[in-house]
């Protein structure tokens, strides 16, 4: 009786354990049809698209300088990234420059903190994000008062020479505020909060092909920011706000495990949370090996900081290599923003010329309408290219490395959208700050 009782159980736990593993398969599928299918041919296609490039003519007299705003660092309580992890992601991503926004450890925050200055080429500089949506990075020596009214700590910061981000800005902020400088038209962390079918689909997918086609994984995450840029748009009908990009890494969302000085094994989960604080046992020896030189023993990443900073860039065109040229230069609008995991979009340009074919604008300049005779642009590869005009696309021209536009007495802002084709489909690149069209004398 006991022999048949067994065997029944036997059947049961092994139908159960089928169960589970088919139902694994099924629900895992998509993601094994990625790694076998959908990536492979993305990535094909990726590769015939960079044997496309085509150096472009600088038309633009000042340098393209490449990088990420709204970065965070061990500064964050949601972050342990610290200069060793930072810098080779940055330098694989071939950034020039990093504007770091660690959050407030008090009211009264003091700069400068945490990291900033060169380091093998790389400008980092400090900045910090409050929970109402602003990035601010004061370029000097200061103590921002967290206790001042928005409005009033914004007008100190950018009279002192400082920098001011909305961020977040699927969020409510206050749009007509005078002196607020830059908007985010692009964040990582909001195109995640829009995706409806929840961090595990994204995480397993990430587990299965993270390791080959972690660029292809990331992007499941994204979508057309169309309300953002819609209000970017109308925003800019009233007054000049520049658009960037934010890669708001955090090297986060990962399991990670590290000795301590005590010999105890430090477990560090999603957010860099503390999981467990344990003395090494059966699982620690299975899975923990030599530390890295960051010290970490065992890591399953997903965010990691150079799957972010290759995600999407900010370029601004400088005249020199300065943190204060670079903001300068942010804020004047030289500024486009490029998708770069698909492509490397140095060499991109756009700008207005004169009746002598003469460059006298480019992204962020405010000019004649008197003086413009063609806006132009120019890419490394072969685009569709969308002429936006307040807010609405009045030009397309398919797979092209360079566009004109006669926009002669035609008065408004100007701004460029160029998009790569995989497959059938034309996929957001670059979106360009305008160039603004007005009557002046």
């Amino acid at each position: 009786m006991l022999k048949k009782i067994f065997r029944v159980a036997l059947k049961i736990i092994l139908i159960l354990i089928l169960v589970i593993i088919v139902s694994a398969l099924i629900y895992a599928s998509p993601m094994i049809w990625n790694r076998l299918s959908i990536y492979p041919k993305l990535e094909k296609e990726r590769k015939e698209l960079h044997a496309k490039f085509k150096k472009p003519t600088d038309h633009i007299k000042q340098t393209d300088y490449k990088g990420v705003l709204h970065a965070h660092s061990y500064w964050s309580h949601d972050s342990r990234g610290v200069i060793k992890e930072i810098l080779p992601a940055a330098k694989k991503a071939k950034l020039d420059f990093l504007f770091l926004s660690d959050h407030a450890r008090s009211k009264l925050d003091t700069f400068p903190r945490g990291y900033k200055g060169v380091y093998d080429g790389l400008i980092i500089e400090p900045g910090t994000e409050s929970s109402t949506g602003l990035m601010i990075s004061p370029m000097n020596k200061v103590v921002l008062d967290w206790n001042l009214p928005e409005d009033q700590l914004i007008k100190k910061v950018v009279d002192s020479g400082g920098l001011v981000l909305y961020v977040h800005t699927e969020k409510p902020h206050r749009w007509a505020n005078s002196d607020y400088q830059a908007m985010e038209i692009y964040n990582i962390h909001t195109d995640l909060l829009d995706n409806n079918d929840g961090m595990v689909p994204l995480v397993l997918n990430a587990a299965i092909n993270g390791k080959e086609y972690g660029h292809w994984a990331m992007r499941e995450i994204y979508d057309e920011q169309t309300v953002i840029m819609a209000r970017w748009d109308s925003i800019n009908k009233t007054q000049r706000i520049v658009g960037m990009a934010a890669s708001d890494a955090h090297n986060n969302q990962n399991i990670r495990a590290r000795y301590n000085k005590d010999g105890m094994v430090e477990w560090i989960g999603p957010n860099a949370d503390l999981l467990a604080t344990v003395k090494p046992g059966w699982k620690e020896k299975l899975l923990l090996s030599e530390p890295d030189e960051v010290g970490w023993a065992y890591k399953f990443e997903v965010d990691t900081y150079f799957l972010s900073f290759n995600f999407v860039n900010t370029h601004v065109f400088c005249d020199n290599f300065s943190n204060v040229n670079i903001k300068d230069n942010l804020v004047a609008g030289h500024v486009f923003i490029a998708f770069e995991n698909l492509a490397d979009a140095k060499g991109f340009q756009y700008f207005s010329v004169d009746d002598q074919n003469e460059v006298n604008a480019i992204m962020g300049d405010s000019i004649s309408v008197r003086s413009v005779h063609k806006l132009k642009a120019v890419s490394p590869f072969p685009v569709q290219f969308k002429l936006v005009k307040d807010g609405e696309v009045i030009d397309k021209i398919d797979d092209v490395y360079s566009y004109e536009f006669d926009s002669k007495n035609k008065k408004g802002n100007y701004r460029i959208e160029a998009r790569l084709k995989f497959g059938e489909e034309y996929i957001p690149w670059i979106y360009t700050n305008p160039i603004y069209i007005a009557n002046q004398p």
